[in-house]
Order: structure tokens, then sequence, then C-alpha cells
């Protein structure tokens, strides 16, 4: 088994393996670096490749923006939905915590003097995915009308490192995180895993089918190696 990390002396690199990958990738973005590789590659390799690579890593970690200050979970702060701003409002109540919608607004309210950060994110984090739940399965519902491309089923997960994954069974799953991302954003998702129902690839094929449902995935797909990383909660 590769190791989870490669440590030198300027960075550490996080490796990520996937028994369907052919290929192996280096990825910098401002959560750090990231080598994807099949899990059978020696590891000589990949050190060889990290060493060749050390100065445009070096080059590339230097034009990251600053990482975002992570969320105290407290009144005022900005959460954001389909690529609205939201401003979260905490409300004193005397019930189990629960998380209301508004034109501007996204409301937790409950006994707050009684949970800490962890209790507010996982509330939090809970209506994200009930919403992810709703909106992605009636989203790919439509997609799929107008592609005549339909999955066996879909799950929404939580993944460290993507944002959907389509098996080749059919079965499509989604990151409950892209719920963050404007809306045009989340449509070149759903047609991405959707075109992987029928090419299981990234090949030319499955790049023209996705540019006849999505002419301009290419700015969506610079959207999200730009923005990406701020999509966490």
């Amino acid at each position: 088994m590769p190791p989870s990390h490669i440590k030198t002396t300027d960075f550490n690199v996080k490796i990520v393996t996937n028994p369907r990958r052919v290929n192996i990738t280096l990825k910098v973005n401002a959560t750090g670096v990231s080598l994807h590789m099949p899990p059978q590659l020696p590891m000589d390799i990949v050190h060889t490749l990290i060493e060749e690579k050390s100065n445009w890593i070096k080059q590339q970690l230097a034009k990251q923006p600053t990482p975002t200050p992570a969320r105290q979970w407290q009144q005022g702060e900005t959460l954001s939905l389909l690529g609205q701003p939201y401003l979260l409002q905490l409300e004193q109540k005397s019930d189990a915590p629960k998380v209301i919608l508004s034109d501007n607004t996204i409301t937790l309210s409950g006994r707050l003097h009684r949970i800490g950060q962890k209790s507010r994110r996982k509330a939090l984090i809970d209506w994200y995915k009930q919403q992810a739940e709703h909106y992605l399965n009636k989203r790919t519902e439509e997609l799929s009308q107008i592609t005549g491309l339909s999955p066996k089923s879909i799950t929404i997960k939580t993944y460290k490192a993507r944002w959907g994954s389509c098996n080749i069974k059919g079965d499509i799953q989604y990151n409950w995180q892209i719920m963050q991302a404007p809306a045009a954003i989340i449509d070149y998702l759903i047609i991405h895993e959707l075109c992987h129902l029928l090419h299981h690839n990234h090949g030319k094929e499955f790049w023209q089918l996705v540019a006849r449902y999505c002419p301009e995935y290419r700015r969506e797909q610079a959207w999200l190696k730009q923005y990406g990383y701020q999509l966490t909660l």
C-alpha cells in the first residue's frame, strides 16, 4: 500500500490512489499538493516525479490564495447556497437544533447555549445534505431528460478530493458540498457524471459529449479549480 503522504523539506504531498486510474496526476491548489495515481505504481517513480517537479510545485504553491479562515459558526458568518451568500443567524430556542432558509439568511435555532461549534457545524452540514438530496436528484432527473442519460441510482456522499463519481454499473455519487457552488457549476458536474454513463473515461468522445450539453464546460472546470477549495464547511 502506498503511504498517505510524502513529506519533503518544503511541502507535503497527499497520495490519492484509485484502482480505475491508469495515469499519474500532480495537483496543486490552495489546500496543498496531491498526487493521484494507480495503487500499483512503484513508489520510486513517485519519488522521482516529486523531485523533478519540486521547483514547479513551490512556484504553484506561492501563487495560491491565502487559506480561508476556519469557521467559528458564529452570528453573522457568511454561508453559500447555489452560489448565493447568506448570513448565518443564531436563534436561541428551547428545542432541538433546526435550520431555516430565508431570503438572505440561514438561521440555526435551538438550545445553542448547550452546544458547541462541532454540534452547530453538524446541524448545518445535515441541512446541506438534505438540500443536496432534494436538489441534485431533481436536477439530475431534469438533465437526464435532456441528455437521454439516466443513472441507475444517485447517492449523496462526503468526498475530500472529488465532486462526484460514476461507476461502471451506472451509479452516480455526488459530494454534497457542491451545493455551495453556483447552479451552472452544479449543472456541469451533473452533465459530467451523466456522460460517464456512456464513456467511462476522459477521452475525446467523452469531452465532445460533455460539450454538447455544456458548451462552456472549460469555464466551469476553471471555476472549480480556482474556487473549489472554498466549498468546505
